[in-house]
């Protein structure tokens, strides 16, 4: 074609703009086209330039600058498996919530994984997720450019795994500077005596309050963070905050025995009571419920726990359920990368995601009311780096401003074991993966006794192999209190394996009770035998801890392991009497010393003593009446088992084992225990209804 050819072509049009969107052939009449004249419509013809085809220069350039792309995607990858200076990581928080040096390579890449340090105690306690459903995130980009994401679960983020090899150079350096950061900062806490005061609470007063504190509630999970909370009351620093700093005080008053902070020295549980209002005002003054950080997510879940404590329930939930609620609306609940930089921070992030995911499940069993934290929800690595308080002498702290002669009356400050803070509260958070199992397939409505038995046996090994996988330092024997070295175990390690009892019958008791999971009767004599047991070691272990430490000084925890055994105890003395009387005498006694610094644990007692009367079982009086565990003749009680073998446990007589109710000695086919009256689930529920 020639080249005149070609521009007379190009210079008209072969169809109508109207045939061409009909894709109908049109004769390319003027003015009008046959097609436009039958449909009365205007017919227009527009003349369009063809497009250039690309020549071959232009495809070689895509080629080569292709395979440049594809190279360096290449190199990306393999230096993102090899070992970088950086320790495995997962999603960025939201921006202006958390340290810049947080956003990390998920924006590069488009998307944001999670990272949790593989471990045979995470993958065997996270079987159940199996048959979860895949949750893919929903990623959308803001005016700004920053990556969100939203999905089913609301902040739920990718639930996938992605195992990484971890950089042990690069880790050693990161717990090294914690290590030497927490030093540096517990050098520092005397210049707090420089100040004059704390939110208008006098230096010497609130240094008490935080001693007591740092050497009570922090140790039973590590709630708070001390070097950086530390840190920012002297710099006034984000990660603390005068909301955070009353509910410290307030907490901590319980265990106080000064007079500044009761408001009634005739009653003691005003203790605290100008520290909580002070929170109420602080709540409502500066929005605090509306506006979301982290000292405010800690400083609900301290008043939340205390709240319960004191049996103020209602106001425990909701404070709880706030704090939970802040946690996703933070990122807490996201797993993310670790440096040398950002470790601090990130430290006291998984601490709190951690030591939020414990007390929503103590909330669940307390109030029977559903958990805000999925097991599917949690990516956060419970491996923790700053092991500071990890080999810290365990030495129970007495006021100094008491009386000398006050001083020498209380326990011996002598050091004595290890406390082992970080390894104890890490088994603790696994611990609580098992309790969120127990409760899903066995407390929730729709709870049969099918699903509840094929899960059974999976539960029993989860709580086997915990056991099993405990540190050589965190076994204790629990007819002494010790652990393997001789010496007494701190009073965070006792917690652990009452709590850890308490879950042993937790799982148990629903099978046999004569309800909807009622099973056949080898089930249940199996079980029950287990509940006794654990019964057994509960009151062994929470004897153990009144005789080293005093019960004045004890947290609410340990009073769930004591309801739980008396529970056993009693239906196990209503036909045994011999020492299963001793042992309920006994629990009984230290749930009535654990009522004094917290009320709410007058609830459970009444429970206990209403079944006491409704199964006819009566205890000796003279045992819970004696003063001075050093009578041992007085704690004496006689029983008769040719098969128990007897120790002596501090003062008291108690058998080591077969204390529980033999098979034989209780027809299973016709038990209908019940539980209605003495439920694991729920048994501080006190809500009232308030709808007409």
């Amino acid at each position: 074609m020639s080249h005149r050819q070609n521009s007379k072509r190009q210079g008209s049009a072969r169809s109508c703009e109207f045939c061409r969107k009909r894709k109908v052939r049109c004769d390319a009449r003027k003015p009008a086209c046959a097609s436009c004249i039958r449909h009365e419509q205007e017919c227009v013809y527009v003349l369009s330039t063809p497009e250039a085809r690309p020549t071959r220069a232009i495809v070689n350039h895509l080629r080569v600058e292709n395979e440049r792309m594809r190279t360096y995607i290449k190199q990306l990858e393999e230096s993102r498996n090899s070992a970088s200076t950086v320790i495995p990581a997962t999603e960025q928080l939201p921006l202006g919530q958390l340290p810049t040096g947080l956003v990390h390579a998920g924006r590069v890449s488009g998307r944001r994984e999670s990272h949790i340090p593989p471990s045979a105690e995470t993958e065997s306690l996270d079987n159940s997720n199996a048959s979860a459903p895949d949750v893919s995130p929903f990623l959308w980009t803001d005016e700004k450019g920053n990556l969100n994401v939203f999905g089913p679960s609301s902040a739920l983020q990718s639930a996938t795994r992605t195992h990484e090899p971890d950089d042990a150079v690069a880790l050693v350096h990161v717990q090294n500077g914690l290590l030497a950061n927490a030093v540096i900062s517990r050098q520092r806490e005397h210049l707090l005596r420089d100040i004059p005061s704390l939110d208008g609470v006098p230096i010497d007063l609130a240094i008490h309050l935080l001693e007591i504190h740092w050497n009570r509630q922090h140790h039973s999970f590590l709630l708070t963070y001390r070097p950086v909370i530390m840190r920012d009351i002297l710099q006034e620093g984000r990660f603390s905050s005068k909301f955070l700093l009353n509910a410290i005080f307030a907490c901590a008053s319980k265990f106080s025995q000064r007079a500044e902070v009761v408001d009634d020295s005739g009653d003691l549980t005003t203790s605290g009571g100008r520290f909580f209002r002070r929170c109420d005002e602080l709540m409502a003054s500066d929005n605090l419920l509306l506006t979301p950080s982290l000292p405010t997510v800690v400083g609900l879940l301290l008043l939340g726990s205390t709240f319960n404590a004191r049996g103020i329930t209602s106001k425990a939930w909701l404070l709880t359920g706030y704090a939970l609620r802040m946690v996703f609306d933070v990122g807490l609940h996201l797993n993310h990368r670790i440096t040398q930089e950002n470790a601090m921070e990130v430290e006291m992030y998984r601490r709190v995601f951690w030591g939020a995911f414990i007390c929503d499940k103590l909330q669940s069993l307390y109030l029977g009311r559903p958990v805000a934290i999925k097991l599917r929800d949690v990516h956060v690595s419970h491996e923790f780096n700053d092991m500071m308080e990890e080999d810290e002498l365990c030495t129970p702290y007495v006021d100094p401003t008491l009386p000398l002669a006050e001083r020498t009356h209380h326990h011996t400050t002598t050091p004595r074991d290890v406390i082992h803070s970080v390894t104890c509260f890490q088994q603790l958070c696994l611990l609580f993966k098992i309790v969120a199992k127990i409760i899903d397939n066995f407390y929730v409505v729709g709870a049969t006794a099918a699903h509840a038995y094929s899960s059974l046996q999976q539960l029993e090994n989860d709580l086997e192999n915990w056991e099993a996988s405990l540190p050589e330092c965190l076994r204790v024997d629990p007819t002494t209190g010790t652990v393997v070295s001789g010496r007494t175990a701190a009073p965070n390690l006792l917690i652990l394996h009452i709590t850890f009892n308490g879950v042993v019958i937790l799982l148990h008791r629903p099978l046999t009770a004569g309800g909807h999971l009622k099973m056949e009767s080898t089930v249940p004599a199996m079980s029950w035998k287990r509940c006794s047991d654990a019964a057994t070691k509960i009151t062994h272990l929470s004897v153990a801890y009144r005789s080293i430490y005093s019960l004045r000084a004890a947290p609410y925890l340990i009073s769930y392991g004591l309801y739980v055994a008396c529970t056993i105890h009693v239906r196990n003395a209503a036909v045994v009497r011999a020492g299963h009387a001793k042992l309920l005498a006994w629990s009984l006694r230290c749930l009535e010393e654990l009522s004094v610094p917290n009320p709410g644990v007058s609830q459970p007692v009444t429970i206990i003593k209403n079944l006491m009367l409704e199964k006819e079982v009566e205890v000796s009086e003279s045992i819970l009446q004696v003063n001075n565990t050093s009578d041992s003749s007085a704690l004496a009680d006689t029983w008769t088992s040719e098969d128990a073998a007897t120790v002596e446990t501090f003062d008291f007589q108690v058998p080591l084992s077969n204390l529980w109710t033999e098979t034989a000695e209780l027809n299973w086919d016709d038990w209908q225990e019940t539980y209605n009256d003495d439920v694991l689930f729920g048994f501080m529920d006190g809500q009232s209804n308030l709808l007409p």
